[in-house]
């Protein structure tokens, strides 16, 4: 049973992890409270990138970063569905959704995840990205544990939009949530070699990065890695998975 804290707990216990730091309060330290809190596998942030694609940026965990970025890599799972409807996804039995999310299920069960509980981030009237917090079992959350998740999602949202507005203003600064953003930089760069080297658009070469990371099993983000290492040259005849179209 989850601790029922209100808003104001939220933000001291948020404010105590980062003094005990020594670092300023980031969206970092509010999903790892909200992590704590739900005792969960984990806890992943996405945003909605600019031609409408999911992007991970954050995850508590090992695995729910694996998770978060299978469900780009796929373009399947409720972080999509949470982001284009503007609702929350609130899946209680994972293992049940085969027929929704074939690919994206299987993997949760290779992760030991059985029920994820997905919110849209919303600012100024537009869904800017979605949080998911992952659960090791099958759960139907209460009226107080979502309104406890809710809150969450606000503080994450507008520590978020200040974190990028401030990467915005200043040309020097970065955007980072630590842990995945600078890898998902691998996978910006490896779309533009790949357009090149396809003779192709962007989002030919996206879905190809896609396409062969399924195909051989493999991270988005590594395959990305070796296309900008020059260790791996994509070919205009390699085939696209249509499941990930």
């Amino acid at each position: 049973m989850v601790t029922e804290w209100d808003a104001d707990t939220i933000r001291h216990r948020v404010r105590q992890l980062a003094q005990a730091e020594g670092t300023p309060v980031s969206a970092r330290h509010i999903a790892l409270v909200c992590h704590d809190l739900f005792a969960a596998a984990g806890v992943g942030i996405l945003l909605v990138a600019d031609d409408g694609t999911m992007e991970p940026v954050y995850a508590t965990t090992d695995a729910v970063e694996r998770m978060i970025e299978l469900e780009v890599t796929l373009g399947e799972g409720p972080a999509d569905m949470a982001a284009a409807g503007g609702h929350a996804v609130l899946v209680d039995d994972l293992p049940g959704q085969r027929a929704r999310w074939p690919l994206f299920t299987n993997a949760a069960a290779a992760a030991q995840v059985r029920a994820v509980l997905t919110f849209p981030m919303w600012a100024d009237s537009s869904t800017v990205g979605a949080v998911e917090i992952y659960l090791a079992q099958e759960n139907r959350p209460t009226a107080a544990e979502l309104h406890m998740a809710w809150s969450f999602v606000e503080l994450l949202t507008d520590q978020v939009v200040a974190q990028l507005d401030a990467a915005a203003q200043d040309t020097h600064a970065e955007f980072a949530l630590e842990r995945f953003h600078s890898r998902w930089q691998a996978v910006h760069q490896a779309t533009g070699v790949a357009s090149v080297q396809l003779r192709c658009g962007m989002p030919e070469a996206v879905l190809r990065l896609r396409s062969h990371a399924f195909a051989t099993d493999r991270r988005l983000t590594d395959v990305a890695q070796d296309v900008v290492d020059g260790v791996l040259r994509l070919t205009p005849n390699e085939p696209v998975d249509p499941d990930l179209d």
